[in-house]
């Protein structure tokens, strides 16, 4: 194998590792929460804790109802109950009925509000719970697939490498330098095929004599670019 075609031959091998490399950083990144299903979890937890307040709202607010009607019942027990015989006694207590009665409709005004609060939060946390799940199911399916194709990027550019390893010490010293050299200034091309009488990388025109030089065993390097030019 002439040293030029060695070296195409090793330019494939640093693509294909170049190629997983590269997928493996875009797997990396894919694989961490999507910023829509991490706003879903910060809504989710808002809404969990709103609709937790409100409970104890309305727990508290029920209690606060249910402790003013044992205040009026046991006002109302004394008044008809025949306890208490003085006229003015009785209108005053029946005053001080008619003012718990009205605490007590404020109350309860209070407690269905907190009641109707808890059913439209915990209504919006359903719909919102539903949509997460349904995201973090397909996240997770996401996870799933792309965790199997890392582990085969993984294992393809661990081949690749190891057959790198294997050939580069058979190219000479000097030519492998500027291989390397090439590949860093030139965007990882330092090979290229002949295309016509072109340069495949450029696609500048070679003179007749640089094109009959690369069939030789002599590197040859485009005149405008500097690549190495391949016939094959």
């Amino acid at each position: 194998m002439r040293l030029i075609e060695q070296l195409a031959a090793l330019q494939a091998l640093d693509a294909q590792i170049d190629r997983c490399r590269q997928r493996y950083h875009e797997i990396q990144a894919a694989l961490q929460p999507a910023e829509t299903l991490q706003a879903l979890a910060l809504r989710r937890k808002g809404l969990q804790e709103h609709v937790a307040q409100w409970q104890q709202t309305q727990k508290q607010r029920e209690q606060a109802v249910a402790a003013q009607t044992a205040k009026i019942q046991e006002q109302e027990k004394l008044l008809y109950g025949g306890m208490i015989k003085d006229a003015r006694e009785q209108v005053n207590m029946q005053h001080n009925i008619e003012a718990l009665q009205r605490q007590h409709a404020a109350l309860e005004e209070d407690a269905l509000a907190a009641l109707l609060e808890v059913e439209q939060s915990s209504a919006t946390l359903a719909e919102v719970e539903q949509v997460w799940q349904a995201e973090a199911a397909a996240w997770r399916r996401q996870q799933a697939l792309l965790q199997g194709e890392l582990q085969q990027v993984i294992q393809e550019a661990r081949k690749f490498k190891a057959e790198r390893d294997g050939a580069a010490p058979k190219i000479a010293a000097q030519a492998l330098r500027q291989y390397e050299s090439l590949r860093q200034q030139k965007n990882g091309v330092a090979v290229v095929k002949i295309d016509g009488a072109s340069c495949g990388g450029c696609g500048s025109l070679l003179p007749t004599a640089r094109r009959q030089q690369a069939y030789g065993d002599d590197l040859v390097t485009c005149p405008i670019c500097g690549r190495l030019l391949a016939t094959t």
